[in-house]
């Protein structure tokens, strides 16, 4: 199958800074990929397509692991749907909470490496052994053994850190992060801050924010309450506040008044966000 020229360049760029031992041409490995597709363990198969399950970058990143154990390994692609969480539980013992609409994929062996590859949001708790990576499109996160908040969708990247050392790395910028710390992506860099551990989290239903732009607490809503919202321009909107995923009209009375916004439900399954003063 063809690929754009973009397409391709996002595969090397990432292939270029994993610097994988293989011998094998990105062309050959995407040709040699399908067949190593496997059942998850609870035997659901999720079906592979070209077209993006998860990113195009993800999906190089894919390439990296299998080619890493290259060519006995099997590969395990898990994915959630809007509004579900799954806890899977990995190859070494590990467990990761996998958040709504979020994919990742691992080999089945890691008896030589400890990777996987995520699309989404996901919490780790990392058995203590050899390094432990999680890859994305826009960094890798690096740790032994610890407890960890990993969100890459799209152009953010955040990390956060609640046991143990994590080493966050994005492009040229490297940062160590240790609990109650967090590493974000803005631009090119990765910017150091600090969050309080007793804060309750999405693993609890309770998303937090502070100054995230508005579009994004939108978009998490969408995905926590599986209905479509449709709202006017929110660009350069910054949001302070939390919500629960337990009852939507309350969610949306936290997010939208503060704001000063409205907003309509309209039968269940789509709402309708209106801004008055404009």
């Amino acid at each position: 199958m063809k690929r754009s020229v973009k397409e391709m360049d996002k595969i090397n760029k990432i292939l270029k800074s994993w610097e994988p031992p293989f011998d094998k041409a990105n062309d050959e490995a995407w040709v040699d990929l399908q067949p190593k597709l496997s059942q998850s363990k609870k035997g659901k198969v999720l079906r592979f397509s070209w077209k993006p399950i998860v990113s195009v970058a993800a999906a190089a990143a894919v390439i990296v692991m299998i080619v890493m154990v290259w060519p006995k390994s099997r590969l395990i692609l898990r994915e959630t749907k809007v509004a579900q969480t799954e806890v899977i539980t990995l190859p070494d013992g590990s467990v990761m909470t996998l958040n709504a609409s979020s994919s990742v994929s691992f080999s089945e062996d890691w008896s030589k490496e400890r990777t996987l590859i995520l699309d989404g949001q996901a919490f780790f708790n990392v058995n203590k052994g050899s390094k432990f990576s999680v890859v994305s499109e826009n960094g890798v996160v690096e740790v032994l053994g610890t407890s960890f908040d990993v969100f890459a969708r799209g152009d953010k990247f955040r990390v956060a850190c609640y046991t143990g050392k994590v080493k966050v790395t994005s492009g040229e910028s490297k940062i160590e992060l240790t609990p109650g710390s967090t590493a974000e992506r803005k631009g090119k860099a990765l910017f150091f801050s600090t969050f309080n551990l007793a804060d309750a989290s999405w693993l609890t239903g309770e998303f937090i924010y502070n100054e995230e732009p508005l579009m994004n607490v939108m978009d998490e809503l969408s995905r926590q309450f599986n209905v479509k919202i449709i709202f006017p321009d929110l660009s350069g909107r910054l949001y302070s506040g939390r919500f629960s995923n337990k009852d939507l009209n309350e969610a949306l009375e936290l997010v939208c008044l503060p704001m000063g916004l409205t907003f309509e439900i309209q039968g269940g399954s789509a709402v309708l966000i209106t801004d008055p003063i404009r």
